[in-house]
């Protein structure tokens, strides 16, 4: 089962999100619980979709999942890395104190990271604009953590010599509120500690951090839903982690 599955997702799984963009994914609103029988799931599969949770809701999400997942079935959940950002904020930060030039670009972009998908008041926020720009301060860093989504966006801009959102500020509350709460802003974030012990905390066991093609789901990496067909990882700033039922 892959739960917020977006535009990544394969045919052979149970795909469920809440605005499908395909006629095969199930259409579900996770706020009510995963539309399932207890015990009817082998795998349960999700990947940048806790972090868009209220922090209050993410342990009852959380359950859910272990409600409907069988006994020994695996699931793997992937976020952004917090620990990742926060230990490259003070590494380029330190580097950029010292008038190191490529560090301060790279300063900027990991405070995109760690803020701008948090405060944005519109979509795609700070970090589209970044992709935008005619020239990008230390390019293939930011492709590097941002993956295939990044080099996309790039690549479509200086094909098609759009430049998009103009950075106009929305002032009226209500399109501001009614973007803040369409789902696209992160209301929270983790590390491999914090969600270890969410996990822990709903009664999964043996809970690992992965790498992106590392798994204990049968054939995961055939799916293709952390690589890319070469071999890469879609989204390289993130955290991998697994957990038994």
């Amino acid at each position: 089962v892959n739960i917020g599955c977006g535009s990544r997702f394969h045919k052979n799984w149970l795909n469920m999100d809440v605005v499908p963009l395909d006629e095969s994914v199930k259409q579900i609103d996770i706020m009510r619980g995963i539309p399932m029988e207890a015990e009817s799931a082998d795998v349960i599969y999700h990947s940048h979709l806790l972090e868009h949770l209220p922090k209050h809701m993410a342990p009852g999400f959380i359950s859910e999942c272990y409600r409907v997942l069988r006994k020994g079935g695996v699931m793997r959940v992937v976020v952004p890395d917090l620990e990742q950002i926060a230990r490259l904020y003070i590494e380029y930060m330190e580097k950029a104190l010292g008038n190191d030039k490529k560090a301060e670009a790279r300063y900027d972009w990991i405070m995109l990271e760690m803020f701008d998908q948090t405060v944005r008041n519109y979509s795609g926020g700070e970090m589209l604009k970044y992709w935008q720009r005619e020239i990008i301060p230390e390019e293939g860093f930011i492709i590097e953590r941002a993956g295939s989504e990044a080099k996309s966006v790039i690549d479509s801009v200086r094909k098609n010599g759009s430049r998009g959102n103009t950075g106009t500020v929305e002032t009226d509350p209500g399109k501001i509120g009614a973007f803040r709460l369409s789902g696209e802003v992160h209301q929270w974030m983790y590390d491999r500690y914090s969600l270890g012990r969410l996990l822990k905390d709903a009664g999964f066991n043996n809970i690992k951090v992965c790498k992106a093609d590392e798994s204990r789901i049968p054939g995961f990496n055939a799916y293709l839903l952390d690589i890319e067909a070469d071999g890469s990882v879609r989204k390289p700033d993130s955290l991998f982690m697994e957990a038994i039922k």
